[in-house]
């Protein structure tokens, strides 16, 4: 059985499609990343416990990138 999306966002960048899914299965809550490009298809998991260090990591990227714009 296949774990249903609890919420889904897309983003479009570029000649990439990105789809950020929460979804949950009896292990608990996870996210599910998966890149469209070139027709194919290359997904990541990260278990629940892993998205605060993700958030984390990405707000440094996020203010660098920030900071070398200026």
């Amino acid at each position: 059985m296949i774990d249903p999306e609890i919420q889904t966002e897309k983003i479009v960048t570029q000649n990439k499609t990105f789809l950020v899914d929460l979804k949950k299965n009896q292990a608990g809550y996870y996210l599910k990343v998966s890149e469209w490009s070139n027709s194919k298809k290359s997904s990541i998991f990260v278990p629940a416990e892993g998205v605060d260090k993700l958030i984390e990591i990405l707000s440094k990227f996020q203010s660098l990138i920030a900071n070398d714009k200026e």
